[in-house]
């Protein structure tokens, strides 16, 4: 895996199934003691037999692929799942909130990010841009974990529009709580010198369905339309999208390997094959030196 060690490539593998959570917060979900947690996390050491099982089995990743990034050939099509895409979040003051409505559409995901209940948004705008949260970004949505204080989250309103009751979402920083409301913060939209103001705005819990953490943050290309959206999904072209870049899959992160696969999912679907062009933003999203091993 590159030039990183041994345990430089646990600690990635590990900080990607932690996500955005807070680590001894994630730490305590899967059972393992704070001291025991703050050597692995601090040292970038590899936890003993025990923990790597619990974590195994609770993210519903293998060892060998804990331990040593490899993934088993005959497995492949189980280590992805297909979470939905429920709505485009307007990450922005002007249009802050979003109708959120379902796109009857899925996107690829690492099968230890996806649950039932896990959902994603589409985000446009800038509001989250100073936290890594930019337009264009898919954010997975977790409903049953926690929340912190000071970390984005999807929060979820009751509101009339037209004298109609809708569900009304956001994507913001939970920054604090009172017994009657919730205080959130985003940015405004970049000046002409590229700097960004932040805002603030709270939220009666009386009207609050829904605060939930934001647990990845995805670069994948989606389209600009709705209506481009592709609604079923081809098994036939998902294997052999997976099969393709396989031989990949050790030499780079599950997250960028699965952003590999959906790119060339729908590229294939909308193409029929796989041009120059595609081969290209393939290397962009998975790196020159990984592709130029194998592809």
């Amino acid at each position: 895996m590159n030039s990183i060690t041994k345990n430089e490539a646990f600690h990635q593998r590990l900080a990607l199934l932690i996500g955005t959570e807070e680590p001894f917060r994630w730490a305590k979900r899967m059972g393992i003691p704070s001291a025991t947690f703050a050597r692995i996390w601090n040292n970038y050491d590899i936890p003993k037999h025990e923990h790597l099982c619990r974590i195994a089995q609770r993210c519903a990743v293998s060892l060998d692929w804990l331990l040593m990034g490899k993934a088993d050939s005959s497995s492949m099509e189980d280590m992805f799942a297909f979470v939905s895409l429920v709505g485009l979040a307007n990450c922005g003051i002007a249009q802050g909130w979003f109708n959120e409505s379902d796109l009857s559409n899925r996107i690829l995901l690492p099968s230890f990010m996806a649950s039932e209940e896990v959902f994603a948004v589409l985000c446009r705008g800038f509001s989250m841009a100073p936290v890594g949260i930019k337009d264009g970004n898919v954010c997975v949505v977790y409903p049953n974990r926690p929340v912190e204080f000071g970390k984005p989250v999807l929060i979820r309103t009751k509101a009339f529009v037209e004298n109609e009751e809708v569900s009304l979402s956001t994507i913001k920083i939970l920054e604090s709580e009172d017994e009657d409301t919730v205080s959130l913060c985003g940015w405004l939209d970049p000046d002409e010198t590229g700097n960004q103001s932040m805002f603030t705005e709270k939220r009666s819990k009386s009207c609050i369905t829904l605060i939930a953490p934001i647990g990845n943050i995805l670069q994948i290309k989606m389209p600009e339309k709705e209506s481009q959206i592709k609604q079923d999904i081809d098994k036939e072209i998902l294997v052999e999208c997976l099969e393709t870049l396989h031989s990949l899959y050790e030499r780079i992160d599950s997250q960028k390997f699965a952003q590999a696969v959906l790119f060339l999912y729908e590229k294939t679907r909308e193409n029929s094959s796989v041009d120059m062009e595609t081969i290209r933003s393939l290397m962009e999203i998975i790196g020159s030196q990984a592709a130029d091993s194998k592809l």
